[in-house]
């Protein structure tokens, strides 16, 4: 049977909501579609949970590496022409795959597609994540606004040859900002397009990753590091590159000389003057998120 769709779990020591994740993704009902569980090197009882599907998955064992590497690992063993991505503790919607597919298939131009999330926890639904944290301005193709706009990863499809070209996530970020990351260097080359619909259920509790603080705070900053010293760096438009070089700003001025700071903002104005407005907005969110106040995912 011909594989379209590859669905990529990692799991570390989350699997009293495993079974949860896997379901959703067999519920799917499609025959072409592969769902793929790593598990990175769990303490817990993940691969008693895995293996209890049988050959109704792939199930790839290693040793503890991160999301980044878990993630990579099965993008590896995938066989399928389109890639997505689920967290163990997350849950797609009925026809999420259906409707990531069809508008891959109907959209060529387009090498990831995504859309939005109903946040939920224990006491039951909490709303749309879109309705906390806004949605992109132009939908049809939103990757110039990929510096602001946080990809809902649990609802992500991307062709195989994105990762192909682009390369697989950066393994020194363990379990922060590799999404983030990934979907600036995607912008490099390929368009993006979001659904304005639910696609996942995202589960907040206490052992969410973005709940760790000073290592999203590390990983932003060198997330936004590795892009502006990157060689290709000059591949993004003007607008683009001034609003990471702000990101890159406020992630030095309390960790790295004042005179660097100041030369990056510098940078920032000369790149794009038209971007200086986005200065105070920059400031407000990636302060934030960097310096250990309220994150967003």
């Amino acid at each position: 049977m011909d594989i379209k769709i590859s669905v990529v779990i990692p799991c570390y020591n989350q699997a009293h909501f495993l079974a949860d994740a896997i379901e959703s993704a067999l519920a799917q009902a499609r025959e072409d579609v592969e769902v793929i569980v790593v598990n990175d090197g769990s303490p817990d009882n993940t691969a008693a949970v895995a293996q209890q599907y049988g050959d109704r998955i792939v199930y790839i064992e290693q040793e503890n590496r991160g999301l980044s590497g878990a993630r990579n690992s099965g993008i590896r063993a995938a066989r399928g022409r389109y890639i997505a991505l689920l967290d163990s503790d997350d849950e797609y919607l009925p026809g999420a795959l259906d409707r990531l597919a069809a508008y891959l298939d109907e959209h060529p131009d387009i090498g990831l597609v995504c859309g939005d999330v109903i946040l939920f926890d224990e006491t039951g639904e909490l709303g749309l994540k879109s309705a906390r944290d806004g949605s992109p301005r132009n939908p049809q193709n939103f990757r110039w606004e990929t510096v602001g706009y946080y990809i809902n990863s649990n609802t992500v499809m991307v062709r195989r040859e994105v990762f192909d070209t682009i390369g697989l996530f950066d393994e020194a970020l363990k379990n922060a900002a590799e999404d983030w990351l990934m979907w600036i260097q995607m912008a490099r080359r390929y368009n993006m397009a979001y659904i304005d619909a639910p696609l996942a259920r995202y589960r907040q509790h206490p052992g969410n990753a973005t709940r760790r603080i000073e290592q999203l705070a590390a990983g932003n900053r060198y997330a936004v590091k590795k892009i502006v010293e990157s060689d290709y760096f000059d591949e993004y438009p003007p607008h683009f590159r001034a609003q990471l070089l702000y990101y890159r700003f406020a992630a030095a001025w309390r960790r790295e000389p004042k005179l660097t700071a100041l030369w990056l903002l510098g940078r920032a104005i000369l790149t794009d003057p038209s971007q200086l407005g986005y200065f105070g907005f920059v400031i407000r969110r990636a302060w934030r998120q960097l310096w250990h106040v309220k994150l967003r995912r």
